[in-house]
C-alpha cells in the first residue's frame, strides 16, 4: 500500500528509492573498475536493498490499520525483511566469498539513502501552518 500523494510524508517515502537507485548506479561504475564479480555483489546487495525498502513500505503501509490481528499479521510478515537479507547474504557469501565488501556496501544503501533524506529534511525549511479560519471568541 503506497501512501497517497496527498499525505504529507509521501514525498519523503517516494525520494528514498531513488537516492538508493542513484547510489546503486554510482557505486556499481565504482565497483566495476574494480572487478566484474565486486560490481557483481554490490549490485546484488544494492538491489537487495531495494526489494527491503518495497517489503518495508508495504508491510508498514498495511500495518497502519486498526485492526489489531492485521497488525500483528504484518509485524510478523515484516521478519521477512530481515529472513532477505540473511538469505541473500549467505548465498552470496557462498559463490562470493572474497566479495563481502562490496556486498554489505550495497545491502547499506538502504541505510544511506534514508540518512540523506534525513538530511535533506533537517535542513529543510519547515512549511508555514495554515491560516486558522475558526472566529475568535473576544470580538
Amino acid at each position: 500500500m503506497a501512501p497517497e500523494a496527498g499525505e504529507p510524508d509521501s514525498g519523503s517515502l517516494r525520494r528514498v528509492p531513488v537516492f538508493m537507485g542513484i547510489f546503486l548506479l554510482l557505486g556499481s561504475a565504482a565497483w566495476l573498475c574494480k572487478s566484474r564479480p565486486a560490481a557483481l555483489a554490490f549490485l546484488v546487495g544494492g538491489l537487495t536493498s531495494l526489494a527491503f525498502w518495497a517489503l518495508h513500505a508495504f508491510l508498514v503501509g498495511r500495518m497502519l490499520t486498526p485492526a489489531v490481528k492485521r497488525r500483528w499479521f504484518y509485524a510478523f510478515l515484516s521478519l521477512g525483511k530481515l529472513t532477505l537479507i540473511v538469505l541473500v547474504l549467505r548465498g552470496m557469501m557462498e559463490r562470493y566469498p572474497e566479495e563481502g565488501l562490496p556486498l554489505a556496501l550495497g545491502l547499506l544503501l538502504f541505510i544511506a539513502a534514508i540518512m540523506l533524506e534525513a538530511l535533506l529534511m533537517a535542513f529543510r525549511p519547515l512549511p508555514d501552518p495554515p491560516p486558522n479560519d475558526t472566529p475568535n471568541d473576544e470580538d
